[in-house]
C-alpha cells in the first residue's frame, strides 16, 4: 500500500481538481487545483460536507454503493463567486479490514462541442416545445394545435409581433414532427437584399449571372429536401419572387436561374410574418392566392403583455439558463420587482424579456430605473418603450441603463459606478465604448478630479 504523502504528492500533480471525502461525504483531503477550480482555501473545505461543493452526493452516493462508478456526469458546482459547472468522475476507496470506504471525486472543465453552433451549421431545428413557457390558456391551445399539425404536409403560416417566438414555434414544429431528423432551412426575407433572394431560394446554374460560382450554387428548397423550410418574414418578399414560390407549393418543384431542368423536392414550409398580410393583399403587396395558399395552418402567437402571467415563469426559466451560460448567479426579484415587469408592455416581447435578464444577471442586481422614462435634451419624457423598441440588443440595453444612472446622479462617476456595481475605470470605459457624452458628467469629472 501507498503511504499518505506518496498519495498527497500524487493528488496535487494530477492537473485536475480533486477532492476525497469518507463514505458519508465529509471532505478529507482536497488539491490546490480544485481550490483554485472552486475559489476556496483549504480551511475553508477541510471536514465540511462534499455537498458544500457540489449538488447530487446523495444520487453519487447510491449509484457507488450499487458498484457503479460516476463517468464525467456535468454537476453544479457551489463556487465561491458564480455556480459553475463541471463533469465529476466518482470512484470508492474500500478501507483496509474495514466495511467502509472513501470517495474519491475528480472534477474537470466540461469541453463543450458546441452542439447548439454544430446544429445550425448542419441545418438542425435546436428548440422543441418544452422551451416554449406558458400558462396562459390561449398559448396553451396555440401549442397544442402546433403539435396536432406537426405531422401534416400543409403549409403552416405563423404571424404574431417582432420577439414573440415564431421561429421557435417553427423549430419545435420541426421538432415534433416525423421530418424532426432532416434538415431544417430557415431564411429571412427581409435581411437578403432583394437581389440575391431567388439564388438564395432556387439556386442557379453556372454562368446564370455575371460573379455566379463555376460549380453553380444549390438553392434552400434543395437543402431542405425532405425537411422544412422556414420563410420568415415573407410579407417582404418581392412580388414577382411570390409568383415563383407560389409554383413551388403548387407542384413541388423548382428550377436554378439559369437552369431548365425541374427539380421535385419534398418540403414542408413553414412561413411567418409580424404583418397583418391581409391588409397586405389588400393594398396589392402580397399576391392573394399566395397568401391562401400559406394560410392553411394559421397561428397567431400572443404578445407578452396580453399574457403577464407568463411573466414570473419566463423570468425562472431565462434566469437559470442565462445564469449558467454566463456562469453567474441568479438574481431574485421581490414581489414589487416582479409587480413592475407584469406591468410593463413588453414592446420587444419575450426577446426583449430575455434581454433585461440577461442585462440583470451581468448587473447581479434589478435595474428597476431601466422602467422610468429617459429624457431627452429638451428635458421631455419619452417613454422607456418607444426607445427601447428601436433596438433591443444587450449593448443598447446596457448604454440606456448606464446612461440613465449617470444622470440620476448628475454625472458623479464615483456614485454611479457604486450603484451599477462596477469600478470607476470600469465604468469610464463603457463611457468611452457607448461614446456617452453629457454636460453635467464633464462638470463632475473636472470636480472630482
Amino acid at each position: 500500500m501507498f503511504n499518505g504523502d506518496y498519495i498527497n504528492m500524487l493528488i496535487e500533480n494530477i492537473p485536475l481538481g480533486i477532492a476525497i471525502s469518507d463514505g458519508d461525504g465529509f471532505i478529507k483531503n482536497v488539491n490546490l487545483r480544485l481550490l483554485e477550480m472552486f475559489g476556496y482555501k483549504d480551511e475553508e473545505v477541510k471536514d465540511k460536507h462534499i455537498s458544500t461543493l457540489y449538488e447530487g452526493f446523495n444520487m453519487v452516493k447510491e449509484a457507488l454503493m450499487a458498484n457503479r462508478n460516476i463517468l464525467r456526469e456535468e454537476v453544479y458546482i457551489h463556487a465561491r463567486k458564480n455556480k459553475l459547472r463541471y463533469c465529476l468522475s466518482a470512484f470508492s476507496i474500500p478501507l483496509a479490514e474495514e466495511e467502509s470506504f472513501d470517495i474519491i471525486h475528480i472534477f474537470e472543465d466540461i469541453k463543450k462541442e458546441r452542439k447548439l453552433a454544430n446544429d445550425i451549421m448542419s441545418n438542425r431545428a435546436v428548440y422543441s416545445f418544452d422551451k416554449i413557457v406558458s400558462r396562459n390558456k390561449e398559448m396553451l391551445k396555440i401549442i397544442e394545435f402546433a403539435k396536432k399539425v406537426a405531422d401534416s404536409k400543409s403549409t403552416i403560416l405563423i404571424m404574431g409581433e417582432s420577439g414573440t417566438g415564431k421561429e421557435v414555434f417553427a423549430q419545435s414544429i420541426h421538432n415534433y414532427s416525423n421530418r424532426k431528423d432532416k434538415p431544417f432551412i430557415a431564411i429571412n426575407s427581409a435581411a437578403i437584399p432583394k437581389s440575391l433572394i431567388e439564388s438564395e431560394l432556387f439556386g442557379y446554374e453556372e454562368g446564370a449571372f455575371t460573379g455566379a460560382k463555376k460549380s453553380g450554387q444549390i438553392g434552400k428548397f434543395e437543402l431542405a429536401n425532405g425537411g422544412t423550410i422556414f420563410l420568415d418574414e415573407i410579407g417582404e418578399m418581392p412580388l414577382e419572387l411570390q409568383t415563383r414560390l407560389l409554383r413551388v407549393i403548387e407542384e413541388g418543384i423548382v428550377t436554378r436561374i439559369g437552369g431548365t431542368d425541374n427539380i421535385l423536392v419534398d418540403v414542408r414550409i413553414i412561413a411567418a410574418s409580424n404583418k397583418n398580410l391581409r391588409e397586405e393583399v389588400a393594398k396589392g403587396r402580397f399576391r392573394e392566392d399566395l397568401f391562401y395558399r400559406l394560410n392553411v395552418l394559421p397561428m397567431t402567437i400572443i404578445p407578452l403583455r396580453k399574457r403577464p402571467e407568463d411573466i414570473p415563469l419566463l423570468v425562472d426559466y431565462f434566469s437559470k439558463k442565462i445564469s449558467k451560460r454566463l456562469n453567474k448567479r441568479e438574481v431574485k426579484f421581490s414581489k414589487e420587482e416582479m409587480d413592475i415587469l407584469m406591468n410593463y408592455s413588453w414592446p420587444g416581447n419575450v426577446r426583449e424579456l430575455e434581454n433585461f435578464i440577461e442585462l440583470t444577471i451581468n448587473l447581479e442586481y434589478v435595474p428597476i430605473d431601466f422602467f422610468n422614462h429617459e429624457i431627452d435634451e429638451n428635458n421631455e419624457k419619452i417613454p422607456a418603450e418607444s426607445w427601447l423598441n428601436e433596438d433591443l440588443s444587450m449593448e443598447s440595453m446596457e448604454k440606456y441603463h448606464i446612461t440613465n444612472v449617470l444622470k440620476i446622479y448628475k454625472g458623479n462617476i464615483t456614485k454611479a459606478a457604486e450603484a451599477l456595481g462596477i469600478g470607476r475605470n470600469t465604468l469610464y470605459r463603457k463611457i468611452q465604448k457607448y461614446k456617452i457624452n453629457s454636460i453635467e458628467m464633464e462638470q463632475s469629472l473636472i470636480m472630482e478630479q
